[in-house]
């Protein structure tokens, strides 16, 4: 075997332990179903503040206010739109659905947009539970008594939830299928784990631990945050959720490319071994792609266009399904190239000190 075909073996075995390994993490998360049982607890509720960090996100919060004010939760509930220097009419949208809007003026020094917006809003609002949910989902009317009542019950100080991904287009679709299997093939275990896009805590927990001051400077700070909280002892574990809420994270295909680029180059900070071996998976599942270029170079063996194909692109079927198609798995290398690109594009900006543009700012 030549050094070429041992590369090509690598990564391509690699990827089917690490698929495994994906697999299983994914379903070691308890699930938390929408169940109307929980409105009928006859418990008092705590008071609740649901708290939505947004910059220029005036056409999302059309999708996102409307599903919240339709939540079915005995407590006092509050919603409160935090508006991070928008340059859209964010906050009359939010003003329109009646949430509370708390307007922005600069970034203080040390701080990255959404955890200073999170925090802020942590400290005008009111509720005994703090809920931060990204703009750009969409909730189901049970989803947050099920999550209240949920870490009641299990008396938690906290929960977040991996919500249902809706694509746009096959090319996002593919990237988003290969970038959370990546994700999952790569991290520690679901409890140490949080996903920004819904996090659920204890006001008690949050100012005990810092919350949002204690990771500031993270370009990623939900995994941050988790990492500090597992080390403090709390427990804040991840949930399969897609029933709970629906996340529709990227508008069009440059939206997508910078948004990966962020998530690929920060997560360097956050994991360097996980990092790692998200990357040789994501490298193992564009095999495909890459062993036409080699066997037309005569760099390998031609047994590596069929071997690539079914060593790699099988464990790709289960989160093809849960984006929508098992025969989706098909796309994933195609994916997976878009994901690898666009990390190193991240990263490589990141060494340059140019930084990543997100959300019309410059992200260090």
């Amino acid at each position: 075997m030549t050094f070429h075909d041992i590369t090509m073996a690598f990564f391509t075995f690699a990827a089917i332990p690490l698929a495994l390994r994906a697999e299983w993490l994914y379903r070691q998360m308890p699930v938390l179903t929408p169940c109307q049982e929980a409105v009928r607890d006859t418990r008092p509720y705590p008071s609740l503040s649901i708290i939505i960090p947004a910059r220029n996100e005036a056409v999302n919060l059309h999708r996102l206010l409307p599903s919240l004010q339709a939540q079915q939760y005995p407590g006092q509930l509050e919603i409160l739109v935090v508006d991070d220097n928008s340059e859209d009419n964010t906050a009359i949208v939010a003003d329109y659905y009646g949430a509370h809007v708390q307007r922005l003026n600069g970034l203080p020094a040390g701080w990255l947009g959404k955890p200073n917006a999170v925090h802020q809003g942590v400290l005008a609002s009111r509720g005994e539970w703090l809920l931060f949910t990204d703009a750009d989902m969409q909730h189901h009317p049970d989803s947050v008594v099920t999550a209240v009542s949920y870490t009641l019950n299990h008396r938690l100080d906290g929960l977040s939830i991996f919500p249902r991904q809706a694509a746009r287009g096959l090319v996002d679709w593919a990237a988003l299928m290969v970038g959370f299997a990546g994700l999952f093939a790569g991290q520690r275990r679901h409890n140490a784990t949080l996903n920004g896009q819904y996090i659920l805590l204890r006001r008690d927990v949050y100012e005990a631990s810092g919350g949002m001051t204690a990771v500031r400077g993270e370009m990623l700070e939900d995994l941050a945050l988790g990492v500090h909280l597992q080390r403090m002892g709390y427990q804040v574990p991840m949930l399969r959720g897609e029933e709970c809420a629906t996340v529709y994270m990227y508008d069009n295909l440059p939206h997508m490319w910078r948004g990966l680029s962020r998530l690929g180059s920060g997560s360097l900070a956050y994991s360097g071994l996980g990092a790692v071996l998200t990357a040789i998976f994501i490298t193992g599942v564009m095999m495909p792609l890459l062993a036409p270029l080699f066997v037309a170079l005569r760099l390998v063996n031609r047994r590596w266009l069929l071997f690539t194909w079914l060593l790699s692109v099988p464990g790709m079927i289960s989160w093809g399904r849960r984006f929508g198609s098992g025969t989706g798995a098909l796309l994933a290398p195609l994916g997976a190239a878009v994901v690898q690109a666009a990390a190193c594009w991240g990263l490589f900006t990141r060494l340059l000190g140019r930084g990543i543009q997100w959300k019309n700012r410059l992200v260090r």
